[in-house]
């Protein structure tokens, strides 16, 4: 019963920060934002299920970056 009120809490305090960092620009809010979100992604990976890793992880494997993909280079014998 509390891990997803704990969850819930922690998202919602780092939405919150986040757009009081918007609002008043200072850099406390920034931090607690960036910190509660790090804790909340932690939190979430540790307690998920498998298949949602599964699906993670191939979704992962199927994004291609254009930048590290191989170019084909024409090579032309004389």
């Amino acid at each position: 019963m509390i891990t997803p009120l704990f969850i819930t809490l922690l998202l919602l305090t780092a939405i919150i920060s986040f757009f009081l960092y918007q609002r008043t620009n200072q850099e406390i809010h920034l931090m607690l934002a960036i910190v509660t979100t790090i804790v909340f992604l932690v939190w979430v990976l540790a307690i998920a299920h498998w298949s949602i890793h599964i699906l993670a992880l191939l979704t992962l494997l199927c994004i291609r970056i254009p930048t590290l993909s191989p170019k084909i280079v024409k090579v032309y014998e004389e």
